[in-house]
């Protein structure tokens, strides 16, 4: 990052390269960026440390032993700035996809869940993160790929 907290071009390619797949190794990184590998490594420290990664997921295919229920939670936050709760959010079991978002609320979170019992049990749970306000879930009835 640049002194005035900008991403350098390099940077903004190392984190379009980690979205893409983010299980490259760091040595790919560096052949494709021309960086050493210890190069790569921190750039990305310092980008985790800024707050520009703020973390890492795996995208999975659903199967049938996968949970069943999708709902979308909106969540609102009482404090800023919101990242600290993001980073929280991310780190739940059941959470697949999170968005931070403008509105009357702060973010929407994706989960997947066995069924409705562990839904409530996940919502009550983001609720009791400090500072989050509200969270109010709604039942994903079908999915469709664009």
């Amino acid at each position: 990052m640049r002194k005035d907290g900008k991403l350098d071009p390099t940077n903004r390619r190392l984190l379009a390269l980690l979205k893409e797949h983010g299980r490259t190794s760091a040595s790919d990184l560096g052949r494709k960026l021309g960086l050493s590998r210890t190069a790569v490594q921190d750039r990305i420290r310092r980008l985790e440390k800024a707050g520009v990664i703020l973390g890492y997921t795996a995208v999975i295919s659903v199967a049938d032993d996968l949970p069943t229920i999708a709902a979308l939670v909106s969540i609102t936050i009482s404090e800023r700035p919101c990242a600290p709760v993001l980073v929280h959010l991310q780190a739940l079991p059941g959470v697949e996809r999170l968005f931070s978002v403008a509105g009357p609320t702060d973010a929407v979170v994706l989960v997947r869940v066995a069924d409705t019992q562990a839904l409530s049990a996940l919502v009550d749970r983001i609720s009791a993160i400090e500072h989050v306000s509200t969270a109010t879930a709604v039942v994903v009835l079908d999915e469709y790929q664009g």
